[in-house]
C-alpha cells in the first residue's frame, strides 16, 4: 500500500503539468471551448423557448470543470491503482471512429460504440494492431467515472421543455444535458534498459491486473511511466416520469452497473484471450441496453408534468413570487382566494389586474404531498412559473427512437408475419 501512496503523490505532483504545460494548456482551452458552446446552445434555446435566464454558459462551464477536476482524480486513481494502461488502446482510432459515428447521430460520440466498433474489425482483420482488453478497461473506467457525475451534478440546472411523445400527446419535462472535462494522469507501459530503472517506484506482485501484450528482450524489463492525457464525458437525458434528480440517480445507477459489469468481463477475457468477443460486443450493446431501459420506464410510468385538474407548474423563474413562494415543480395550483382554478386562463383571469397577498391552496402530485395553503405577501402578477402544456400547445420538440427500439419493433413486425 506504501508503494501505492507514492504513485498518487506522483499523480497529484503531475496535475500541474496540465496547467503550465503550453501544449496541454491549449488543448484544455479548446476542450473548455467546446463545452462552453454546448451550454451556450442549451442556455440561448431556454431563452427562445420560455425567457428563461437561470445560469449563464460561463458559470456552467465553470461548474463543470470542478466536477471535471473531481472526475480526473477518481479515473486518474482508478487507471494507476489498478494498473489499466493506455499501451495498445489505439486512441487515435477510437476517436477518429467517435468522429464519424457522431455525423450518425451526436450521442455517438462515445467510446463504448467507437471502441467496440474498432475492437471488432481488429479481431475480424487484424488491424490495426492493439490490445482489446486495455480499449474495454477504458471504456469501463470513463463510463463508471461518468455514473458518478451524473449522480453528482447530473440533474443541475435542468431545461423545461415541451414534448410530444409516442403517443401523441403534449407532455412537459426536462431536459438533462452536462458535459465534463477530464483533465487524467494514465498509465503507459514501455520497454525499457534494466538499468535505466533505478529510482523508480516498484509496484505489488499483483499490479498491473491487465498485462500488457508486449515481448521483452533480455536486459530489457517492462516499465510503466505516468502522463498527463483529457477525456470528455457528456450526459444527455429527459426527465418525463419523474423529477430530474430522482431521473439522475436512475441513470447514473444504470450506468455504474454497465461500467462495472464491462469491467469484469474485460477482466476475464484478459485472462482467456477467446472470451474477447463478450466485452467487445457488450460495450456497445450494453450501452444502448442503458438507453433503452431509461426510454422504457418513461413509456411505462408516463409523464407526471401534465395539466388535468388545476394548473400545474412546470418550472419557476428565478426570483420570481412563485420563487420565493415555495413553489416547485409537479406543484399543482388549485385554488387561488379560494377560487376553483381549472385552466391557466383562469388563473391569469382570477388575478387580473392585480392580486395582493394572496393566498393559493396547492398540492404536489410528484412527490404525493397533502395539499397546502401558501401565501405571498405583496402584488401579483406575474407569478413566474412555467405551465405544463396544454395539448393545443403549439410548439413543442418531438422525441426519437433509440436504435434497440427501431431493432426490437422492426423483429417484433417480422414475427407477427
Amino acid at each position: 500500500m506504501d508503494k501505492l501512496q507514492e504513485v498518487m503523490a506522483l499523480i497529484f505532483r503531475l496535475m500541474p503539468l496540465i496547467i503550465f504545460d503550453p501544449i496541454y494548456l491549449l488543448l484544455f482551452i479548446i476542450l473548455l471551448f467546446i463545452i462552453y458552446n454546448q451550454y451556450r446552445r442549451v442556455y440561448v434555446l431556454q431563452q427562445r423557448m420560455f425567457r428563461l435566464h437561470r445560469s449563464g454558459p460561463l458559470k456552467e462551464t465553470l461548474i463543470s470543470l470542478g466536477y471535471g477536476l473531481l472526475g480526473g482524480i477518481i479515473a486518474s486513481t482508478l487507471f494507476v491503482f489498478l494498473g489499466f494502461t493506455f499501451t495498445g488502446t489505439g486512441i487515435i482510432y477510437i476517436w477518429f471512429t467517435a468522429l464519424l459515428l457522431m455525423l450518425i447521430n451526436p450521442r455517438f460520440l462515445c467510446f463504448s460504440y467507437a471502441g467496440g466498433l474498432i475492437s471488432i474489425i481488429h479481431l475480424i482483420f487484424g488491424v490495426p494492431k492493439l490490445s482489446v482488453p486495455s480499449i474495454m478497461s477504458l471504456v469501463a473506467i470513463l463510463h463508471l467515472v461518468e455514473s458518478v457525475l451524473i449522480f453528482l451534478n447530473g440533474h443541475k440546472n435542468p431545461m423545461p421543455i415541451y414534448i410530444k411523445d409516442e403517443k401523441g400527446q403534449i407532455v412537459g419535462g426536462f431536459s438533462l444535458q452536462r458535459f465534463w472535462p477530464l483533465p487524467l494522469i494514465a498509465v503507459l507501459a514501455s520497454i525499457e534498459l534494466s538499468t535505466a530503472l533505478e529510482g523508480a517506484v516498484a509496484m505489488p506482485d499483483w499490479w498491473p491486473l491487465l498485462k500488457p501484450d508486449l515481448v521483452i528482450p533480455a536486459g530489457f524489463v517492462l516499465a510503466y511511466q505516468l502522463f498527463p492525457i483529457f477525456a470528455g464525458l457528456g450526459y444527455s437525458d429527459l426527465a418525463l416520469s419523474s423529477t430530474p434528480e430522482k431521473k439522475a440517480v436512475y441513470s447514473a445507477r444504470n450506468l455504474f452497473i454497465y461500467s462495472i459489469v464491462l469491467l469484469l468481463l474485460t477482466m476475464l477475457a484478459d485472462k482467456f484471450s477467446f472470451l474477447e468477443i463478450i466485452p467487445v460486443l457488450f460495450a456497445p450493446l450494453g450501452h444502448e441496453l442503458v438507453i433503452y431501459l431509461g426510454r422504457q420506464r418513461e413509456k411505462k410510468k408516463g409523464s407526471i408534468f401534465c395539466n388535468s385538474d388545476g394548473v400545474m407548474v412546470l418550472d419557476v423563474y428565478p426570483n420570481s413570487p412563485a420563487e420565493k413562494m415555495g413553489l416547485k415543480a409537479g406543484d399543482v395550483i388549485l385554488q387561488v382566494n379560494d377560487i376553483e382554478i381549472e385552466s391557466p386562463e383562469q388563473l391569469l383571469s382570477e388575478m387580473s389586474p392585480w392580486l395582493i397577498d394572496p393566498t393559493f391552496m396547492v398540492k404536489n402530485v410528484v412527490e404525493d404531498t397533502p395539499k397546502r395553503e401558501i401565501f405571498f405577501k405583496g402584488r401579483v402578477p406575474p407569478l413566474g412559473f412555467i405551465p405544463a402544456p396544454l395539448q393545443n400547445q403549439a410548439v413543442y420538440m418531438v422525441t426519437k427512437e433509440g436504435l434497440l427500439e427501431r431493432l426490437f419493433k422492426k423483429w417484433r413486425g417480422q414475427k407477427k408475419e
